[in-house]
């Protein structure tokens, strides 16, 4: 469990201990000395710069965003819904090998390659030891394709010369995931979100470039989501080179970590892929057709840039929690989720409920009418999305860095089958909506198991997060059952400022927080604050 710190310990970076009254003056006046980019290992080098670290990975998503929808607009108006179903279940049947065949263990990179490079400055010991289970892994998976690819071909409706396309997307995004995570450990983060964005910009280039010349196909475009994670990963590995060149010898103790934290991981994956957009377009595919698929995909896509939001908060903050417990300066965590998150779920949640309603008139405008069913999905999917923010910008992040994944496995395996079931009983009668609200449903047992877990054996106490999401929940359901977006909209408004006058004292003490941010930065020996939880 999280508790207080008492014993006054510093940053190691700053490398001196101060009175508590005259710490943050002293450590403020010596910021540049450790908080520039070149000082990373240092708990005060996340914490100043994370407000600039999250702008950034911010731009580069909008930038991202605003790409990825420039390319799904090129490949809907040249190929059609049903010719952008094709392309998008290409990448759900690579990503499904990704997912249920190597990702369990690409989050080792980012938990135990940030404890190294805090304690070495390097990452070469992680990124090798790692390569050496996910070498073999890789090896297997190929190896065992004549028993899965006939399958996978025709759950997804998979032509018979499509194996080389699926099989180079699996490897190309096994590969950059790993660079990614590397990134991530070494606190690369605002080049990690550049990144993403490069990757973007190399697929829309090629679209534009293959509509320009008539060239537009579901295989041409299938190879061009090959060519951008290959650019990002090659600038990525690059800039990798002086910290984990040369090559490291395998460190077993290290690889039993790994494969201890991981464990849980391989049930979460197969488990956690009944709860996936790929789940829902397997039911899609069987009993709606697929032009529905693109529909939904469109929909899904627009939700999934919004949920980068929280995601990108994680980010930055999984790589904090660990340096924090490196420095034994668990505390700042414990304010953290007890003041800030609550505030911050609020806030997403309300702005979930703005980006709902804005999409229900958007996406027919953008797309076209025949997208017109994607209006109403946008409040259960934003339900959905609102659910999973508060996981991923706080609740994931203290599982991961305290390697706890077991908390992650238990509340994806009770989500992902309800997801599972819903489907089975909504699709059919009620099409895509419900199986957009199988997703949500989803994705509320998932955050309401992780976040009791979280408290019972991790963080002392409970918050007032689950309540902050309610307006979007209610909303929601009053728009699937009306049909009437600004009715929706008002109930979401009316019930989010209920919430706000509520829990008002603690919102004064979260706020308070966010303003006395310098000071909760420099000062390590500060306690959370007393308020109602």
């Amino acid at each position: 469990m999280l508790k207080n710190n008492s014993a006054g310990e510093s940053e190691g970076s700053a490398g001196q201990q101060c009175a508590p009254s005259t710490q943050v003056d002293v450590a403020a006046a010596n910021t540049n000395a450790f908080v520039g980019d070149d000082n990373r290992r240092g708990a005060s080098w996340d914490l100043v710069q994370g407000p600039r670290n999250y702008v950034s990975l911010v731009g580069a998503q909008v930038a991202g965003a605003s790409l990825s929808f420039g390319s799904v607009w090129l490949a809907t108006r040249f190929l059609g819904a049903d010719g952008y179903g094709g392309v998008v279940a290409l990448i759900a049947a690579s990503q499904l090998v990704l997912l249920l065949g190597v990702n369990w263990t690409s989050l080792t990179v980012a938990r135990f390659g940030c404890e190294e490079f805090v304690e070495t400055g390097r990452i070469a010991t992680t990124f090798w030891t790692r390569l050496a289970i996910f070498v073999p892994n890789v090896i297997l998976v190929l190896a065992l394709s004549p028993l899965w690819r006939p399958l996978l071909s025709k759950v997804l409706h998979l032509p018979p010369n499509s194996v080389w396309l699926v099989l180079s997307l699996f490897l190309i995004n096994a590969w950059w995931l790993h660079v990614q995570q590397a990134l991530q450990g070494v606190k690369l983060l605002r080049l990690q979100g550049w990144l993403l964005t490069v990757e973007r910009v190399v697929i829309f280039s090629a679209i534009c470039f293959l509509s320009f010349t008539g060239r537009v196909s579901v295989w041409t475009v299938g190879w061009v989501y090959f060519i951008g994670p290959l650019a990002a990963s090659l600038v990525g590995l690059f800039r990798l080179r002086t910290l984990i060149w040369p090559v490291s010898q395998i460190d077993f103790p290290l690889l039993k970590r790994m494969l201890r934290f991981s464990l849980p991981i391989i049930p979460t994956a197969f488990v956690g892929f009944l709860s996936t957009n790929y789940l829902d377009a397997l039911f899609i595919l069987h009993f709606l057709s697929q032009v529905k698929l693109g529909i939904y995909a469109v929909t899904y896509q627009l939700v999934g840039l919004a949920q980068q939001l929280p995601l990108l908060a994680g980010y930055l903050l999984m790589p904090l929690f660990v340096t924090l417990q490196s420095g034994k300066q668990e505390n700042r965590t414990l304010r953290f989720m007890k003041e800030v998150l609550p505030l911050l779920t609020l806030l997403w949640t309300l702005g979930c409920v703005l980006m709902a309603a804005a999409g229900w008139y958007l996406l027919p405008l953008v797309f076209g009418a025949k997208f017109s069913e994607s209006g109403p999905l946008m409040w259960p999917l934003m339900a959905a999305t609102t659910l999973a923010g508060p996981i991923l910008m706080g609740y994931s992040p203290v599982a991961t860095s305290t390697s706890n994944t077991y908390i992650t496995m238990i509340g994806v395996t009770l989500g992902s089958s309800a997801n599972l079931i819903l489907n089975f009983l909504l699709v059919p009668r009620f099409g895509l909506l419900g199986c957009a609200w199988a997703t949500t449903a989803s994705y509320g047992i998932n955050a309401i198991v992780v976040f009791l877990l979280v408290h019972w054996r991790i963080l002392p106490g409970y918050t007032w997060t689950l309540q902050a999401m309610l307006p979007i929940v209610l909303g929601a359901l009053c728009a699937s059952i009306t049909g009437n977006n600004l009715t929706a909209l008002g109930l979401s408004l009316i019930v989010g400022i209920i919430v706000a006058l509520a829990h008002r004292k603690s919102i004064a003490i979260g706020l308070k927080t966010l303003k006395d941010y310098r000071r909760f930065t420099f000062n390590p020996n500060l306690t959370p604050a007393t308020g109602p939880t």
